[in-house]
């Protein structure tokens, strides 16, 4: 298939397929990618597999202020494909702007059932059990692709600290406003902010190591590879300093520089 599609880069994951293009000019985009789903439509005739059109859609991905001045419809196998507001990709649902609105949304509901298991179940468990349930059925779904996630918007992400507090509650048998920093102390559980740090520093560690995927590891720049000089920056092992600070860029180069100055990297 990677062959047979000449314009589009190609991912798979077990058997989801999907194909990335990038252009600024949305003739062009719909130009190509039709093109691109030709050719694969024919490679899966040449193979004697079947693809489900209903349940095939893409997205635009844009700059939240961009406007689209014509609406792409997209042909496989003569069935128009029209551009879809949300796309559920690898457990993490996507929107245009990657705003993770969508994905906050989604997640807050399934969380809030998770808080409702807690309060039925607090009754009849004890501590330990009912952290083993919160593990598995709230911070699971919670941690799950948080290094993507979590840096959205705060009026998106506060929605889930809200929720976590609740669990912990729970928990706890605490009252609705009583203050939650003791009891995540007590229980050994970290706050949302403080699990974001952990999975993004597990990622850079990642990256120290050379196991990074490349991917993610084209974010990030050595500051010796910056600097013909001999400095005390240059050998410092650190990372280039982003100007984005709300980016996942930027913030895992702070964390990494933080680290390693204390010598964990």
């Amino acid at each position: 298939m990677n062959k047979a599609i000449k314009n589009s880069t190609v991912y798979h994951f077990a058997d989801d397929t999907n194909l990335l293009f990038s252009h600024k000019n949305s003739n062009t985009l719909k130009k190509i990618m039709n093109k691109d789903l030709k050719s694969l439509y024919e490679w899966l005739c040449a193979n004697r597999l079947s693809l489900n059109v209903g349940k095939t859609e893409f997205m635009i991905f844009r700059p939240p202020k961009k406007s689209m001045s014509n609406r792409i419809v997209l042909t496989l196998n003569r069935t128009k494909i029209y551009e879809s507001t949300k796309i559920k990709y690898l457990g993490l649902i996507l929107d245009p702007h990657l705003t993770w609105k969508e994905h906050t949304c989604e997640l807050s509901k399934k969380l809030n059932c998770a808080v409702g298991m807690l309060y039925k179940s607090r009754h009849y468990c004890p501590t330990s059990i009912l952290k083993s349930l919160y593990y598995s059925i709230f911070n699971s779904h919670a941690a799950y692709g948080l290094p993507v996630w979590g840096y959205a918007d705060k009026k998106y992400t506060q929605k889930i600290i809200n929720i976590q507090k609740k669990a912990i509650r729970a928990i706890t048998f605490s009252k609705f406003r009583e203050h939650s920093s003791p009891l995540f102390k007590n229980l050994k559980i970290l706050k949302f902010r403080d699990l974001l740090y952990l999975k993004t520093a597990s990622l850079l560690w990642d990256l120290d190591k050379g196991t990074l995927p490349s991917s993610l590891s084209s974010y990030f720049t050595r500051a010796s590879s910056i600097h013909s000089q001999n400095t005390r920056f240059a050998n410092s092992g650190n990372l280039k300093i982003s100007k984005n600070s709300n980016s996942f860029q930027s913030i895992g180069t702070n964390i990494f520089n933080e680290l390693n100055k204390i010598q964990l990297f």
